[in-house]
Formats: C-alpha cells, sequence, structure tokens
C-alpha cells in the first residue's frame, strides 16, 4: 500500500452511509469518519465535507417512503425539510463547528460564484471550521443533481485547490467486475489510467436513496486527476477504512493523478 500525505482533503458521503435504512439519519457508520476528520483538523489538516442526504433526512421526519416513486417537487421539498436537520446531525459528531455551504450548478459555472465560494471555503478552514457542502436541491429546476454528488465532491476538490479527494462507498473500492455477483472478482488497488477496461468494471448503483454508483465516482475520480487531485475510493463502513488513513496509509482504489504536483505526494 501507498503512503499518501495530504493538506487539504474533501471527504464525500452518501445517503447510503448517512441513512443506510432508507430515511432518517443515522450515525452508525458516521462514527469513525468524524473521528477521522477531527483527527486530522487537530494535527494541522483541513477537510471539506460533502454530504448526501438532505432528502432522506426530509423522508424520515416526513414519514415519507423513498422506495415508491417520488416526484422532483416531493424530493426537493423533503430536501427543504431535511438539510438543517442533516447540519444538526453532522454538527453532534464534531467538536469545530460546522458550517453549510449548498451549491447549484449554475454557482459552479459563473467565475464570480466560484471566486467568492472559494473565498467562503479558505476562510472557514482557517477558522478550523468544517464546511460541509450539498447541492441546493430545493431551488434545482432540471434535476435534482449536479450530475450527483461525487462529481459534486470533485469540482469542489478542483475549486479549493484540494490534495486529495476520498469517496466513501459501501464497497472496499473499485473491482474488475461486481463483487456482488462475481466470487472472484479482485479489488483493484491502483489506477494510473482511466481506459475502457476501467470504465467497464463500473456498474450502476441499485440502491433506492442514491444518485450515482461507481460509474459517477470514476467520473468524478477523471474530473480530480485531471487537475492533479489523487483520488480515493474507500469503503465508508468500515472504521479500519479510517485508522489507515489517519497512519497515511492507501485504502481502497487509489486513483493516482501523475502530475507533478502530486508526485512527489506518494513515497
Amino acid at each position: 500500500m501507498q503512503m499518501i500525505d495530504w493538506q487539504r482533503a474533501v471527504i464525500k458521503v452518501g445517503s447510503a452511509l448517512i441513512a443506510p435504512e432508507g430515511n432518517g439519519c443515522s450515525i452508525r457508520y458516521l462514527l469513525a469518519l468524524a473521528e477521522f476528520i477531527q483527527h486530522s483538523v487537530q494535527h494541522g489538516k483541513e477537510v471539506v465535507l460533502v454530504s448526501s442526504g438532505s432528502v432522506a433526512a426530509g423522508a424520515g421526519l416526513m414519514k415519507f417512503d423513498l422506495a415508491q416513486q417520488v416526484s422532483i417537487p416531493q424530493k426537493q421539498a423533503l430536501a427543504a425539510v431535511g438539510q438543517s436537520y442533516l447540519m444538526q446531525h453532522w454538527q453532534k459528531l464534531f467538536d469545530n463547528q460546522c458550517a453549510q455551504i449548498l451549491l447549484t450548478r449554475s454557482d459552479l459555472e459563473s467565475s464570480k460564484r466560484v471566486a467568492n465560494a472559494k473565498n467562503t471555503l479558505n476562510t472557514l478552514l482557517q477558522m478550523q471550521a468544517i464546511p460541509i457542502i450539498n447541492e441546493n436541491d430545493s431551488v434545482v429546476i432540471d434535476e435534482l443533481v449536479v450530475g450527483d454528488n461525487d462529481n459534486l465532491a470533485a469540482q469542489v476538490a478542483v475549486m479549493c485547490d484540494a490534495d486529495l479527494l476520498i469517496i466513501c462507498s459501501d464497497v472496499d473500492g473499485l473491482y474488475n467486475k461486481n463483487p456482488q455477483l462475481h466470487a472472484d472478482a479482485q479489488l483493484i488497488e491502483v489506477v494510473e489510467t482511466i481506459d475502457d477496461s476501467i470504465l467497464q468494471s463500473a456498474g450502476i448503483t441499485t440502491n433506492p436513496i442514491a444518485t450515482g454508483g461507481m460509474k459517477t465516482k470514476i467520473q468524478a475520480a477523471d474530473t480530480a486527476m485531471q487537475a492533479g487531485i489523487n483520488t480515493l475510493i474507500v469503503n465508508g463502513r468500515k472504521a479500519a477504512t479510517f485508522e489507515q488513513l489517519k497512519q497515511t496509509r492507501q485504502t481502497g482504489t487509489l486513483f493516482f493523478a501523475a502530475s507533478s504536483r502530486m508526485n512527489s505526494m506518494l513515497n
């Protein structure tokens, strides 16, 4: 396993970890992650969190079944109900103050808004607050997602000049084939080039509350790699994942950005 050094990381956490039962919020898979983030901040590192979960949080509060067909207005309403509860959920896991930032696609396509968001992020990090970013689901008019929060996290990582993007999944990383269907599937530990064979390894999520899947995680990794940012896809359900990350050891699948800026990060 590689040793990975970093100073500023963007960590993406999806609804499958925040709301494993499909509605409401749970700390079941978040305690080890929160402890890793707190540990990192205490050791002088900077962490930006990209968090899904507002729709699932709202569904839990409103006793709404997301397994049924849900319209865009219903999802937007549930997001409006759930977003503040989602922030409360995260805040109780940290000693540091959390700060909410909601973005839309138009924010990321405007150079002026990107500059303003970047300045806000940098100032929050200087204050040792933990920025928590989500898409502004309640006001998006075409779809709920920028693409999804995997790609949003990659765009945030580029925007704030992160050294590392960590995408938390419910599997150990990228496999050469679907491990749920193939017992002989093997974990791909390092990816240096995203080619057709890597794309073919990605499947489509069957989780009704998730908007991404491995395909969007690879897309996000590609965006980050092109900007010289290393990406890790890790199993966010395993506490051992974050123990390894505390020791700056690779876990999961590392998408290695082969730029001169990042080559010095790996020993």
